[in-house]
C-alpha cells in the first residue's frame, strides 16, 4: 500500500473529522497504515493524529508510544527533521502519562511544544494534577522563547480547545471545575492580546461558558425533571 498524496489527504481529513466521536475507529484505521509505504511527510501527519487520539481521547499511552515507535523504526534512513517531529510526538505521550521523556537534548522551543500538547492529554485522560503542573511549566517557559508570537498561538489554541473539551463534559469534579476556570481565564487573556476581533469574541464566549460550567450543580444533567414522576397524569 502506497497512498498517493491526494488520497492520503482525504483519508486524513476524514479521520480528523471522526476522531472526536469515534476515536477507537480512527485508531483501527491508523493501524492499517503500519504496513503502508508512507512518505516522511505522511509519517509526520499520521504520527500527529496517532499521538492525539491515543493521548487526549483514549489515554492509551503504551499503545500510542508503540505506534510512534513503529513509524520511527520502519524507515531508519529518515531525515533528522522527521525523526525529531516523531520523537516530539512520542515525548508528548510520555510526558502526559507521567513518565520521564528526557528533554535534555531538545531545544527550548521543542520542550515547550511537548509540554503544551501534553497538558490536555494529562488533564483529560491521565492525572489532572499532573496536567496542571505541566501547564505551569509551560507558563514559566513561554516568556523565555524567542519566537514568542508563534508559541503564544500554539498555547492559545491548546487552551481554547481544552476549555471546550472540559465544557462539553456532562459532569465535572470540583477539581476539574477549578482547572477549567484557570485554563479558560488564561486562554481569554492570550486571545485578547494576540487575536483578531473574531478570536476575541470567541474567547469571551468560551469564558462565559466556562463560568457557567463551573457553577453547574453536580447531577444537573439536562436540567429537566422526569415528567412521568413529577407531573400528575
Amino acid at each position: 500500500m502506497n497512498p498517493c498524496q491526494s488520497e492520503f489527504g482525504q483519508f486524513l481529513e476524514q479521520q480528523w473529522k471522526l476522531h472526536t466521536k469515534q476515536p477507537q475507529l480512527v485508531r483501527e484505521e491508523l493501524q492499517k497504515l503500519q504496513v503502508a509505504a508512507l512518505s516522511e511527510e505522511q509519517r509526520i501527519h499520521v504520527g500527529a493524529l496517532a499521538c492525539h487520539v491515543h493521548g487526549e481521547h483514549l489515554g492509551e499511552w503504551r499503545g500510542g508510544i508503540a505506534y510512534i515507535d513503529s513509524l520511527l523504526t520502519a524507515q531508519p534512513s529518515m531525515s533528522s527533521e522527521t525523526h525529531l517531529r516523531l520523537s516530539r510526538q512520542r515525548a508528548i505521550l510520555l510526558k502526559a502519562s507521567g513518565a520521564p521523556y528526557g528533554f535534555e537534548n531538545l531545544n527550548t522551543s521543542d520542550h515547550f511544544h511537548i509540554i503544551t500538547l501534553a497538558t490536555p492529554a494529562a488533564i483529560l485522560m491521565s492525572d489532572p494534577k499532573l496536567g496542571v503542573d505541566i501547564f505551569a511549566e509551560a507558563l514559566v517557559l513561554l516568556p523565555q522563547l524567542r519566537d514568542i508570537a508563534r508559541h503564544e498561538k500554539l498555547f492559545g489554541v491548546m487552551t481554547a480547545n481544552l476549555t471546550c473539551d472540559l465544557i462539553e463534559r456532562n459532569e465535572l469534579s470540583s477539581e476539574q471545575k477549578t482547572i477549567l476556570a484557570i485554563i479558560a481565564e488564561k486562554s481569554f487573556a492570550i486571545w485578547q492580546r494576540i487575536g483578531d476581533d473574531f478570536d476575541k469574541e470567541k474567547a469571551s464566549f468560551r469564558l462565559t461558558q466556562a463560568y457557567l460550567a463551573v457553577r453547574k450543580p453536580m447531577g444537573y444533567g439536562s436540567g429537566r425533571y422526569v415528567r412521568s414522576v413529577n407531573i400528575e397524569s
